[in-house]
């Protein structure tokens, strides 16, 4: 449900200290009418905004020596959300970098967004259990000027929505329900209810036609090395060895199951401190070891790693990771392989419909997944802001900003049908 636009204005007198003279330009904005980018009342919610997205993100990369000053900043954390979306309560983390105006976005409390979702001027409103994966944006890269004639565009999502990483959903179009965007696409039309987008530009097609059987992959592990992984794992929260081996042989698994939640989050918290300020090289590596139990020799890895879940990614010698690149679910990556700045690789993928989430009192919020083993084959570069998706097998180079899926590079301009 959307927050009508005179609670979102009470907040802001309420809760951040704005005066009741410097918000009728405000009122316009959020009413989708031509505004004034230069009136003090904006200006001064585009520079509270512009701080508290810092300070979201300064705290989630701090190194915390004690566990009190960790809570302490968590719920300063979640207070800053909450100013952030008018608020709303959100129950599901939010990763840093997130970036957005106050009162642009109306997001439910189940809605979840993983790191760098970056809400370019548009209203963006979002319906039940949407999950955003990481690097995705919202509108378009102008400033706020642009639409001052015009009154801000309007981006509407539906209900059980999942938007995979890298994604850019343009202002002016609505996704329906249970939709999926696939990661790397561009979507600048509307996505009928049921349906998949996927390319630049997106290409739809139904959901139904992408539907799997449920197929035994097998694990890409031997069984010594699965036996590390699990050791590993298992020293944060302990899982049962059946379900770890489910998980790294392709069946479906829960992802919101309690200690699976645990050590997703022990994997992020991880990733966030590598880049403390203050993190010496010693913390770095061990921070590293944790992360990819299996690893081979002289690997590198750059700033503003995300791993979604450690335990489940094994690196072979000579393995250089640049800047922002996200890796998700089980990979095998060769010797002397490159991942340039920014690159996305992901193996987990999420079923639709009911299967894919739902909601009970005695679960909570449950996300049904796979994971389909992605492997890069020896001597691979994936170039800057390239995208591999789930189950694929890459032995050739990826350009900057290209899409690999299955075993061969997805034009850039569409997908063919």
């Amino acid at each position: 449900m959307k927050y009508s636009v005179n609670r979102k204005l009470a907040h802001l007198i309420n809760r951040c200290g704005f005066k009741t003279n410097e918000i009728e330009e405000i009122r316009k904005l959020y009413s989708g009418e031509p505004f004034d980018p230069e009136d003090e009342g904006i200006v001064k919610l585009v520079s509270l905004s512009r701080a508290l997205c810092e300070e979201y993100e300064r705290l989630g990369a701090t190194l915390y020596d004690n566990d009190l000053r960790y809570r302490l900043a968590k719920g300063r954390r979640l207070e800053i959300l909450r100013l952030l979306f008018c608020g709303r309560l959100m129950v599901a983390d939010v990763r840093p970098g997130i970036n957005l105006i106050i009162g642009l976005v109306d997001a439910p409390s189940l809605t979840f967004f993983n790191y760098d979702a970056t809400f370019y001027p548009a209203l963006v409103s979002f319906g039940k259990r949407v999950e955003v994966s990481p690097k995705t944006t919202f509108g378009e890269d102008k400033p706020l000027s642009y639409y001052a004639e015009s009154g801000l565009p309007v981006i509407e999502i539906g209900e059980d929505v999942w938007i995979g990483a890298a994604s850019s959903l343009r202002g002016g179009i609505k996704i329906g329900d249970n939709c999926v965007i696939s990661a790397g696409s561009d979507v600048n039309v509307d996505v009928p209810s049921s349906s998949v987008a996927l390319g630049r530009p997106a290409v739809i097609k139904q959901l139904s036609s992408f539907e799997e059987e449920e197929i035994e992959k097998g694990s890409p592990f031997s069984e010594e090395e699965e036996k590390k992984l699990y050791l590993a794992v298992s020293g944060w929260k302990k899982l049962s060895r059946i379900k770890f081996h489910s998980i790294l042989s392709g069946k479906r698994f829960n992802v919101a199951d309690r200690k699976l939640f645990f050590i997703y989050s022990a994997t992020h918290r991880i990733c966030e401190a590598l880049d403390a300020p203050d993190a010496k090289s010693g913390v770095k590596n061990v921070g590293l070891k944790m992360l990819f139990p299996l690893h081979g020799d002289n690997v590198t890895v750059g700033k503003r790693l995300h791993l979604d879940m450690m335990g489940t990614t094994k690196l072979g010698d000579n393995v250089q990771i640049g800047d922002d690149v996200t890796l998700g679910g089980t990979l095998v990556l060769g010797d002397n392989v490159t991942l340039s700045d920014g690159a996305c690789l992901f193996s987990l993928s999420r079923p639709s419909g009911k299967t894919r989430h739902f909601f009970s009192f005695r679960h909570g919020f449950v996300k049904l997944g796979r994971h389909e083993t992605t492997r890069i084959a020896d001597n691979v570069t994936i170039g800057k802001n390239a995208v591999i998706i789930p189950g694929s097998f890459v032995d050739k180079n990826v350009p900057d900003g290209g899409i690999w899926a299955g075993d061969g590079l997805v034009k850039i301009s569409a997908v063919n049908s």
